[in-house]
C-alpha cells in the first residue's frame, strides 16, 4: 500500500509540473502575440495616414531621426467635396502629431484631439534616409510582463513612402 501511495504521488508531481510549465508557456505566448499585434495596428494606423502626406509637409528633415512626428494631410477644408482648393492648390490638415506619451503609450493630437494609438510602448523613432526623400522609417520597441511575471520584448520597424 505504501509502495502503491507513493508512486500515485509521483505521477501526481509529475502531471502538475507538466501543467505548471504548459501554462506558463501559454501565458508567456498569449502576451507575445498580443504584444505584437498591438504593434501591426500601431504601425497599420501611422502607416495609413503617413504615407498620404509628402515629404515637404512633415516636421522632420532628411537625413534626421525624432521622437515625434507632425504632418499634415490632404484634407477637403472649404467643404467642395475635393482636396483642391478654387486656385487648384491642395488643402492642408491641421497639424497631426505621433509620440511617445510618459504612460508608455503612442498617441496621436489632431485639432486637440488625443487619441491613444498603441500601449506598451518603450521607445518611438521616427528617421529619413537622405535618399530617396520619400521614405519615412518607424522603429518601435514594445515591452509587457506577462500574466507569470516574465518581462516580454518585441521590436518593430516599417518603411512608409509617402507621397511625392
Amino acid at each position: 500500500m505504501l509502495i502503491a501511495i507513493s508512486i500515485l504521488t509521483l505521477l501526481i508531481l509529475a502531471a502538475f509540473q507538466v501543467m505548471v510549465v504548459g501554462s506558463s508557456s501559454w501565458f508567456t505566448n498569449n502576451a507575445s502575440v498580443e504584444l505584437r499585434t498591438d504593434m501591426i495596428k500601431a504601425f497599420a494606423k501611422m502607416e495609413r495616414e503617413v504615407k498620404e502626406t509628402r515629404p515637404s509637409q512633415i516636421s522632420l528633415g532628411a537625413g534626421n531621426t525624432a521622437t515625434a512626428l507632425t504632418f499634415r494631410i490632404p484634407q477637403d477644408i472649404d467643404g467642395n467635396n475635393s482636396i483642391l482648393n478654387s486656385n487648384g492648390n491642395i488643402e492642408w490638415s491641421d497639424d497631426i502629431t505621433y509620440a511617445l506619451n510618459t504612460s508608455q503609450q503612442i498617441v496621436r493630437t489632431a485639432s486637440g484631439t488625443t487619441t491613444i494609438v498603441a500601449n506598451n510602448i518603450v521607445s518611438l523613432l521616427f528617421s529619413r534616409p537622405v535618399s530617396p526623400m520619400n521614405l519615412l522609417q518607424i522603429d518601435v520597441i514594445a515591452q509587457r510582463r506577462s500574466a507569470s511575471g516574465q518581462q516580454l520584448q518585441d521590436i518593430g520597424q516599417i518603411l512608409i513612402k509617402m507621397r511625392n
